[in-house]
């Protein structure tokens, strides 16, 4: 016993030293922070701009990351301050617009090309971004001590930004920030849901107010409709990085576990994969891209062996296992408790093990010491078990009962006397105990259930001409 346990601690040791969770793709490690994470729609390249180049890595083409020179790069004004740069996931092009609204870029030809001829609006943080026939729209966003509760659309004939006018007479859902969304751009239908607002004007005791209402926005005719609300067991707070994949939203939910959350509004459709242990709320850092073409997710977090200097590592997960919890870096170090666990673990399972053996020897053994119980009454001249009669008939029960005064066992002449009826042969006086005691046996099994005799013959070892008959040990007498 100690020897197995002994091995069971050497082999959970080596493997405790070696566990670490890895990417099934080549990662890029880069050590500053200003870059963007894109995928390419057109042809599958996984891109990361970075300030002085830019990496391209596909997965039908063999070797690592590769290094590239820009032809020309019109954001390097932009990258020299602290503006958030938002890719377009579902657009046909590699898109990107300022954080808050106003800049648009588009990667093309090695080059990052501005496209608009705005400013820095700084008004719509947060804003649901998608691209509809051609189109950048926005919807919602903070700024300016409000959330927004209009759309907002890029024009590609004036590369200016314009409010898209809604119709008229109609009931608009509340300005905010953050929200759950899906694009159904074969019927044009927009869905919305959660978010969150200002429960109170500005300046009087802020709180932000989580919102649990569901709209649809009809893109042909810009008219809302609410469908419902959704129950407060599904509610999606405090969402980042979100994504679409195989027409369902994708989203990390900002809290102790990082969980990845799955949501198709228009099917009422709400899952939760938690991340439990393997993800804290630093990891995910710049965001997540999924890629249609090989159905990865490009994910970007935080080195954390890198904490003097910052570093972050690219990595490419196959999105069944984001929905596995396996949203981790290329090599991801586990706390002091997450390494420690499994011993826990292991010792409450020896120790529960030791415990149930234990108790199944402590069982087998009163159950070994236990007898069945075989009931005599004399006054009702019967013999039952477990409450029920054993069906003897008289002769037999009139011997039972002569073998019980006897101490549960006779001889052979005691016996043959018991049953001798007149002149009869010894042959005869044979048959008829041989019978009795078969008789009785067969019963007995049939009545009870129980597989073991209740009469024994037992021979004497010198001579073998010498019998006994006595009641089976195994069974306990009571009259």
């Amino acid at each position: 016993m100690l020897r197995n346990v002994f091995i069971c601690f050497i082999s959970l040791s080596f493997f405790i030293s070696e566990i670490t969770c890895q990417s099934r793709n080549p990662s890029l490690i880069l050590s500053s922070e200003q870059f963007n994470i894109a995928v390419n729609p057109q042809n599958g390249d996984y891109i990361v701009l970075a300030k002085d180049s830019f990496y391209l890595f596909n997965l039908s083409v063999s070797g690592d990351w590769r290094p590239c020179k820009y032809k020309k790069n019109d954001l390097d004004t932009v990258l020299n301050q602290p503006v958030e740069l938002n890719f377009i996931h579902d657009a046909k092009q590699v898109l990107f617009f300022a954080g808050g609204g106003g800049q648009v870029y588009l990667f093309k030809d090695s080059s990052i090309l501005r496209q608009d001829k705005s400013f820095l609006q700084k008004n719509q943080f947060g804003a649901a971004s998608f691209e509809f026939k051609d189109k950048i729209i926005l919807y919602g966003g903070y700024g300016f001590y409000s959330y927004k509760p209009y759309m907002t659309e890029f024009s590609d004939k004036t590369n200016e930004w314009f409010l898209r006018p809604y119709a008229s007479n109609q009931y608009l859902p509340e300005g905010r920030q953050a929200v759950v969304y899906q694009i159904d751009k074969k019927r044009g239908y927009f869905y919305m849901s959660s978010g969150y607002t200002l429960n109170k004007p500005y300046f009087e005791d802020v709180e932000n107010l989580d919102l649990n209402d569901v709209w649809r926005f009809d893109l042909n005719t810009n008219k809302w409709k609410q469908l419902g609300y959704i129950d407060d067991d599904k509610r999606i707070r405090n969402l980042r990085f979100p994504f679409f994949a195989g027409g369902n939203f994708y989203a990390i939910e900002k809290g102790p576990n990082n969980a990845v959350v799955k949501i198709n509004i228009a099917k009422n459709s709400f899952e939760k994969f938690k991340t439990e242990h393997l993800v804290d709320q630093s990891l995910v850092e710049y965001g997540a891209v999924y890629n249609t073409k090989d159905g990865n997710v490009l994910l970007v977090t935080k080195g954390k062996d890198q904490r003097d200097k910052p570093g972050f590592i690219v990595s490419i997960v196959p999105l069944k296992e984001l929905e596995k919890n396996l949203i981790i870096a290329k090599k991801y170090y586990f706390t002091v408790f997450d390494k420690l666990w499994p011993f826990f673990l292991m010792i409450a399972g020896l120790g529960s093990l030791v415990f149930f053996n234990r108790a199944f020897k402590k069982r087998k053994n009163i159950q070994r010491n236990e007898k069945p119980v075989i009931h005599f009454n004399l006054t009702e001249n019967e013999v039952t078990f477990s409450g029920s009669r054993i069906p003897f008939e008289e002769e037999q029960i009139q011997f039972l009962h002569y073998l019980v005064e006897n101490g549960g066992e006779i001889s052979n002449n005691d016996l043959l006397d018991f049953i001798k009826k007149g002149q009869e042969s010894l042959d005869t006086l044979k048959k008829r105990k041989l019978k009795l005691i078969m008789d009785i046996n067969q019963i007995f099994k049939i009545s009870t259930g129980l597989s073991n005799p209740f009469l024994l013959e037992l021979k004497d070892d010198n001579d073998r001409r010498y019998k006994d008959y006595l009641i089976n040990p195994i069974y306990e007498v009571r009259v």
